[in-house]
């Protein structure tokens, strides 16, 4: 799952929200860049609800492209 960021979000609110994705049993690859900063959400993310993200006001944008094996 990729969960991009809104530009300007503050840095205490993206440390909470990492820790609440962190609860659900989800590693986290964080990168930010010049211009947006995304999380790669690693494991199974299939309790992780999509529109429970998108609901957060510092984000820009989830995607849940999930492989079945």
């Amino acid at each position: 799952m990729i969960v991009i960021l809104r530009p300007g979000a503050q840095k205490a609110r993206v440390e909470a929200l990492m820790s609440q994705i962190k609860q659900q049993g989800v590693d986290i690859h964080y990168s930010q860049g010049a211009t947006e900063t995304i999380l790669g959400l690693v494991g199974d993310t299939t309790h992780v609800d999509e529109d429970w993200l998108r609901a957060s006001d510092i984000v820009e944008a989830a995607s849940i492209p999930r492989i079945h094996m």
